[in-house]
């Protein structure tokens, strides 16, 4: 599996937000995303899933070589894309 972004730009209420991002992360290997805050971790999480407050503008995300640009967050979910809780909260029982 991969994961493929290339030359990614996205806009929220008009306003571009990511400018050209390119990324590849590979299965097997261990990938970090590391950057102050504000700097785009979580904006660029939110567009891989899908999120509808981001437009993407320009440039591609790639999965298993599939373009998901379209594809709505239940679609992203059932290829195995999805996003988790940092700080999950404890459900007792």
């Amino acid at each position: 599996m991969t994961l493929e972004i290339k030359n990614l730009h996205v806009e929220i209420e008009g306003k571009e937000i990511l400018k050209g991002i390119n990324l590849t992360l590979e299965k097997g290997k261990i990938h970090a995303l590391m950057g102050p805050n504000g700097s785009g971790k979580s904006t660029l999480a939110n567009v891989i899933m899908g999120h509808p407050k981001y437009e993407i503008t320009k440039g591609e995300i790639l999965f298993n070589g599939e373009n998901i640009n379209e594809l709505p967050p239940d679609e992203r979910a059932k290829k195995g894309i999805f996003l988790s809780f940092q700080y999950p909260t404890e459900v007792s029982g």
